[in-house]
């Protein structure tokens, strides 16, 4: 039997949870006993409001999760607002908590409390795809990789909700083999399941790759290039199609320019920086592709109706 536990900090995702949990519960009817059982803990045994202002019995805090039996993984929920929830108390109760179990996971956002508590140091880990970069910085000491999970020895990482639903049945399945894995993902009617080195986002929804793949290569390369955004004609030609073609393409799909659709996405980057990192403005506006801070002040209060210093203070 295993036991998992899972360490929700407030503005979990339930969609992330609930994927994480849910297999565990199938898995048990299809082997036909009860080997998983869960809990669900906080660092004070206090409700703590999900991302969507939901709350969830609670069955105990951190340091009392040595009553139950057959403790195996602590994985921790974490997504919105997640640095200012990786708090001096949480790093000190999981760093003192962390003996209990035998393997350690992060979620969606969770990876950022086990590599501030130095969990992860040493180790392959992915988080959610729009903090990567951040990641990446932060803690040079751990093997970030884009994949959609990871498996690296006793650390298990997913980047969020249907990744999570990935991950959990690739553990049954080595648990239990293929054919009770694929129980568990009929029943769940998820037949796209994506294999650990998947990249997390592919950035393109699987109806334009199939209606319009060249317009996909363009959404592609305009998503990987955004700090130093490339000139219309050189993208076009990436993308194997004429400027021309591409632009009437962008403006039947996207009721846009090229170009706006360019800038809209550079800006939905800062916004996702400003509201979700400590970076200096200024780094800001220089990783999303602006030369200066006036111009990009200027663009951002044009789509948002309002300045980067009033989104991070609303933030």
């Amino acid at each position: 039997m295993k036991h998992f536990s899972f360490l929700l900090l407030p503005d979990y995702s339930n969609l992330c949870l609930f994927n994480a949990l849910e297999p565990l519960r199938a898995a048990n009817y299809y082997i036909g006993r009860t080997y998983y059982t869960w809990s669900l803990v906080t660092l004070d045994g206090q409700q703590v409001h999900s991302s969507s202002g939901l709350t969830l019995p609670v069955d105990c805090a951190l340091n009392e999760v040595g009553r139950f039996k057959n403790l195996d993984t602590l994985i921790v929920q974490s997504s919105y607002n997640y640095q200012s929830h990786a708090t001096p108390k949480a790093i000190l109760s999981l760093q003192k908590n962390r003996h209990h179990f035998k393997n350690l996971g992060g979620f969606d956002a969770g990876s950022y409390l086990l590599a501030k508590c130095g969990l992860l140091d040493g180790y392959k880990a992915t988080i959610h795809w729009a903090e990567i970069e951040t990641f990446c910085e932060q803690f040079p000491d751990i093997d970030t990789t884009n994949t959609r999970y990871v498996i690296d020895r006793n650390r298990i990482s997913s980047g969020g909700a249907t990744t999570a639903l990935d991950l959990m049945i690739a553990l049954i399945r080595t648990d239990h083999g293929a054919d009770i894995a694929k129980q568990v993902s009929d029943l769940f009617v998820f037949d796209t399941e994506r294999s650990e080195n998947t990249p997390q986002k592919e950035r393109t929804t699987s109806l334009i790759e199939e209606s319009s793949p060249r317009i996909a290569r363009a959404l592609r390369l305009i998503e990987s290039n955004l700090e130093e955004p490339l000139p219309i004609p050189q993208l076009a030609k990436q993308a194997g199609i004429s400027q021309r073609q591409l632009q009437r393409h962008f403006a039947a799909t996207f009721k846009m320019t090229l170009e706006q659709y360019y800038l809209r996405t550079r800006l939905r980057h800062a916004r996702q920086l400003l509201r979700e990192t400590s970076l200096q403005i200024f780094e800001i506006s220089i990783r999303c592709g602006f030369s200066s801070r006036t111009s990009f002040s200027r663009a951002y209060k044009n789509i948002f109706g309002l300045s980067p210093s009033d989104e991070r203070i609303r933030a």
